[in-house]
């Protein structure tokens, strides 16, 4: 089964930093850029949390853990959310 790392930029109250939040899903089929963001929200939700950022979803390919999160620390500034198929 797939296991993919899904990222977003939270942020704890108006004025502080956004910071990335990462936890990761397996799933027998590809995930789409909807299907992520109504997984982040109902996270969030629970969590109390907010997304920063302009709510855009990116496809930020896949490969090892280490290599998809450096990915995500390339991603556009106002991108909110990224995902990446994570290699085992």
């Amino acid at each position: 089964m797939p296991k993919y790392l899904i990222s977003y930029r939270r942020t704890e109250g108006a004025g502080r930093k956004p910071e990335w939040t990462s936890f990761t899903t397996e799933s027998d089929t590809s995930l789409e850029a909807h299907a992520v963001r109504e997984r982040v929200d109902r996270r969030m939700s629970v969590l109390g949390e907010t997304l920063w950022g302009n709510g855009e979803v990116a496809w930020i390919d896949g490969g090892r853990l280490d290599d998809v999160l450096y990915r995500r620390e390339e991603a556009a500034p106002e991108t909110s959310i990224v995902y990446g198929l994570v290699e085992e």
